[in-house]
């Protein structure tokens, strides 16, 4: 069967996390076609660096890409050793990708925002110690440390790709990136505005435009789900994002931040916020009435419906300029009839794409 390298999975999206079904959910992927698994690292059961290792053992031709992992959560030699150590046992086919996280997350846990600045000056430390380079008194933004080295050997080092939300994010991965992954419930709009930052990032560069891939990152809620968790994938998933960050988001998207403040100001939304993320553990209940609540406009930056209706929309982010889309929020099993249907009327790529998240083949 072909390999669609062009689509990919968030692996163990479920709530509470069983890091266990990394191994079925990856095998499955392989089994139907699916071009790359996505790890979206959490303080829980989901390193990034152990999943990949994981995915790395049981499959031969999924790509791999932490998407995304946290630059200052780890020594700088420690994240380059993970990136060259998965670069040499996948043979090739790992990706990395850095976020910036939620500012008010790492002040509670004692460390610092994650600038452009920080992000910047990591990336090209990133790059030299890939490259053989030891580093001598290293003092920038990405911190201080008087030595930094590492060897690998390596003839060719594992692509470097950021997750963003906004654009100046956007603009910094086109600029000194390889791959980008654009944020879960962007609209039309917002997936445009963000293709133009990041080419815009490359032209400055002095980079080809077209030479960062970029990800759409679409909720995908096919009726092959059961109609409870088509709900809490669709407008579950999308309240709890705005739980997390609502501002951003909504100014990304160009909507109506006083339909979220009315939202907000329910007594049923701030019952269901306290007991924790909504779409793990609100009530059918409670997800229907806020779903009711949601402007469709809203909901509609998903995929859902029949597994064609799903296609259609897949093929949309094409249209709009992406590469490459990853179905978030369902596993290989569940995504069965949406890629058996892709299949049937798979669009013609702009560029052909690799197994491995942050290349092309051209």
């Amino acid at each position: 069967m072909d390999q669609l390298n062009e689509l990919a999975y968030y692996c163990i999206t479920r709530h509470p996390a069983d890091a266990r079904v990394l191994f079925p959910e990856a095998r499955t992927a392989e089994e139907i076609g699916l071009g790359s698994c996505m790890i979206g690292e959490r303080m829980t059961v989901k390193d990034s660096a152990v999943l990949s290792g994981g995915l790395a053992g049981c499959t031969t031709e999924l790509g791999i890409a932490a998407a995304a992992t946290n630059h200052h959560t780890r020594h700088p030699m420690v994240t380059a050793t993970i990136g060259s150590t998965m670069q040499a046992i996948s043979e090739g086919r790992y990706a990395m990708a850095f976020g910036r996280g939620v500012t008010a997350n790492w002040n509670a846990i004692g460390l610092p925002a994650v600038t452009e600045a920080r992000l910047r000056d990591f990336v090209g430390i990133l790059r030299r110690l890939w490259a053989g380079e030891t580093i001598l008194n290293h003092d920038g933004p990405a911190g201080k440390w008087p030595v930094l080295y590492h060897q690998n050997g390596l003839e060719d080092c594992p692509p470097i790709g950021f997750v963003a939300v906004g654009p100046k994010t956007m603009e910094l991965a086109g600029e000194i990136g390889d791959f980008v992954v654009l944020h879960t419930f962007f609209s039309d709009e917002a997936t445009a505005n963000s293709i133009a930052a990041v080419r815009r990032g490359a032209e400055r560069a002095g980079k080809d435009p077209d030479s960062v891939r970029i990800w759409s990152c679409l909720a995908t809620a096919s009726d092959a789900l059961t109609p409870e968790d088509q709900l809490r994938r669709r407008a579950g998933r999308l309240v709890t994002y705005l739980q997390a960050y609502a501002d951003i988001l909504i100014a990304a998207n160009g909507w109506d931040p006083q339909v979220w403040e009315r939202i907000r100001a329910t007594q049923l939304y701030q019952d269901a916020a306290a007991a924790g993320p909504i779409d793990a553990s609100a009530s059918v209940e409670v997800l229907e009435q806020l779903d009711a609540m949601l402007p469709d406009e809203w909901l509609a930056s998903a995929a859902y419906g029949t597994p064609e209706q799903c296609v259609q929309k897949i093929s949309r982010e094409y249209d709009l300029g992406c590469h490459s889309v990853i179905m978030h929020g369902a596993s290989p099993h569940e995504l069965a009839s949406v890629v058996s249907a892709y299949r049937a009327a798979r669009p013609t790529l702009r560029r052909a794409v690799a197994a491995n998240p942050g290349k092309f083949l051209d």
